[in-house]
């Protein structure tokens, strides 16, 4: 059988860029309802319930003619990014680089268990910070949360 989440993607990318969307991520997981294949989208300017019904739409016959969860069951879930999402892909932290961001710690980092700092870059296993007018390096595997920064 293959991986749902891998050949769902393979379907949904191409479908998703025709129509003027980035795909974040694509998503095949147990949850209450049953069993939910998410996709993530966005686009600049953002991205609208319109956006995500007109995807959701374009995507039901390709991905039922696919049959990408093997005759299983499964409710389709089409979001967008979201202004809270927590950073998982290259994608997130490179749409917010030169931006303020909340960073949580599993143990404390420079005596604080959370932070809020400018994202000046990123590799696989590492983020640069501007925190208190000095540059630092972070490790990602030191960090449990980190997502854009919003003032109420």
């Amino acid at each position: 059988m293959k991986n749902v989440q891998a050949y769902a993607t393979e379907i949904i990318k191409p479908i998703a860029e025709e129509l003027g969307y980035y795909l974040v991520e694509v998503s095949y997981k147990k949850e209450v309802s049953g069993m939910v294949l998410a996709v993530c989208i966005d686009k600049d300017g953002g991205v609208d319930i319109n956006d995500c019904e007109r995807l959701s739409k374009a995507l039901d016959l390709p991905l039922d003619e696919a049959d990408v969860t093997n005759g299983a069951s499964y409710n389709l879930n089409v979001s967008s990014y979201g202004l809270d999402r927590a950073f998982k892909t290259d994608y997130d932290f490179n749409k917010h680089i030169g931006q303020e961001v909340i960073i949580k710690f599993y143990k404390p980092w420079n005596g604080k268990k959370q932070v809020q700092a400018i994202l000046a870059g990123f590799t696989e296993s590492s983020i640069d910070i501007d925190y208190e007018n000095s540059k630092h390096t972070i490790e990602r595997k030191d960090i449990a949360l980190i997502q854009k920064y919003i003032e109420f």
